[in-house]
């Protein structure tokens, strides 16, 4: 059971972790008042996922295929969730109509959210599986030297 606990700590730490990257990384071009919506985009993208998978592969060694891709698809798929539904709720829309809403969000028209689009989506779920199948990999290759 204790196992277990570590095991649960060491995923929200490495969620925080990717949280925190995410944070700093907005920010700062938003702070300065840059908007540079595809480099933001790629940006959020890749770095946060990164500094996780960093994480992940120096003090989480050893753990299931699940560990992983909960490590990284349970931020990935609720920061979309997240970013969509306050989009719905800033552009006053119902969010059943996802073609709607994602069209409104792509013409930029809140700088905020400029960056999110079906790119941005499809890129973050790929770069999140494409971590977890580097993550296990590593440890299939550890375990075998």
């Amino acid at each position: 059971m204790k196992q277990r606990y570590i095991a649960f700590l060491k995923l929200c730490l490495g969620w925080l972790i990717i949280l925190s990257t995410y944070v700093l990384i907005y920010s700062v071009p938003f702070l300065i008042g840059l908007n540079l919506k595809h480099v933001l985009g790629v940006l959020l993208i890749v770095l946060p996922y990164t500094a996780g998978a960093w994480y992940y592969s120096v003090y989480c060694k050893g753990n299931s295929k699940t560990f992983y891709a909960l490590g990284f698809l349970v931020p990935c798929i609720i920061e979309k969730i997240l970013i969509y539904l306050i989009s719905t709720f800033m552009y006053d829309m119902n969010p059943l109509y996802i073609a709607n809403v994602m069209r409104k969000i792509e013409e930029g028209s809140l700088y905020s959210v400029s960056f999110f689009s079906w790119g941005y989506v499809f890129g973050g779920l790929l770069i999140a599986v494409m971590m977890t199948i580097f993550l296990v990999r590593l440890q299939i290759k550890t375990k075998e030297q």
